[in-house]
């Protein structure tokens, strides 16, 4: 013990209070600097991650990349055009894991940054039209976490509008929300299905990013009485350019898209809501 104190009576703070950001340099690197965590349990070689996401990316004046501890990543670009899309083009995956790409706030050192959020674009599919508005997108978005955008357009039938598109934040480390019952009437409940575009490997044990059945370390889902897991594939959306919010009458790709996206269960905590209705969506 003595010798222990011996070692540590040295030892002393010092008050950094007075420290003076730089705030007259332009145009500052960090601004065009992104930072980018690889959410998974293994550690890619850096020079692969770089190329893979030279390709992806392919910004117009070149990138410079710099890895750091837990597979966290800095990325600095020469135009802050090519920045600005990376955000807005957001999800984005490598070797079929998520991706977390966010800002660096200049206050913050890397492990004071938090990589527990990210974006995606979500499906809401199984409304009838009326429901189909922009506050009914934004009321189910905010059930999920916070809305970052909605996509949504009035042209066409109303009979072919087939989901809602939402741009929201989730928290990567619980588990994917699947869905929420609509109450239709006192005895009637209508699940509402929810899939996600770019959607990387998951655990569909227990629905989180990161890791698959094989290495997770979380309780699995337990199912009720002729109930199934609600993860799984079918939790993946097409891209839209594939998969057009307005269909085109096709009986046939309709049964097999029926046929495929049909297990469906439902969410470990249900959400369950009324939504307003209206004669026509806004926009």
């Amino acid at each position: 013990m003595e010798d222990l104190i011996n070692k540590t009576s040295s030892l002393h703070c010092v008050d950094l209070d007075d420290l003076i950001a730089d705030d007259t340099s332009a145009p500052k690197e960090y601004e065009l600097t992104l930072l980018a965590k690889i959410i998974s349990s293994k550690q890619p070689n850096p020079k692969v991650v770089h190329s893979i996401l030279q390709k992806a990316w392919n910004p117009s004046k070149g990138m410079k990349l710099q890895s750091h501890q837990n597979n966290i990543y800095s990325i600095t670009f020469s135009h802050e055009w090519d920045r600005n899309r990376i955000l807005a083009s957001r999800p984005w995956s490598i070797m079929s894991s998520h991706v977390v790409v966010r800002d660096w706030p200049p206050h913050l050192n890397l492990e004071e940054i938090d990589f527990s959020k990210s974006s995606f674009w979500i499906h809401v599919t199984g409304l009838p039209p009326n429901l189909m508005t922009k506050q009914n997108a934004k009321r189910i978005g905010s059930k999920i976490d916070k809305v970052m955008e909605v996509d949504f357009t009035a042209e066409g039938n109303l009979a072919w509008l087939r989901f809602l598109r939402i741009q929201v934040q989730i928290n990567i480390n619980k588990p994917l929300h699947t869905g929420f019952y609509r109450n239709k009437d006192p005895n009637q409940a209508v699940w509402i299905r929810v899939q996600y575009e770019r959607l990387p490997d998951f655990c569909f044990s227990c629905g989180r990013l990161g890791h698959t059945n094989r290495g997770c370390s979380h309780p699995p889902f337990e199912s009720q009485e002729n109930m199934s897991s609600p993860y799984g594939p079918w939790l993946r959306a097409e891209s839209p350019d594939t998969c057009p919010r307005i269909a085109s009458w096709n009986p046939l790709a309709l049964t097999i898209r029926a046929k495929t996206t049909s297990c469906i269960s439902y969410l470990p905590e249900q959400i369950a809501f009324d939504l307003p209705e209206s004669s026509m969506p806004d926009v």
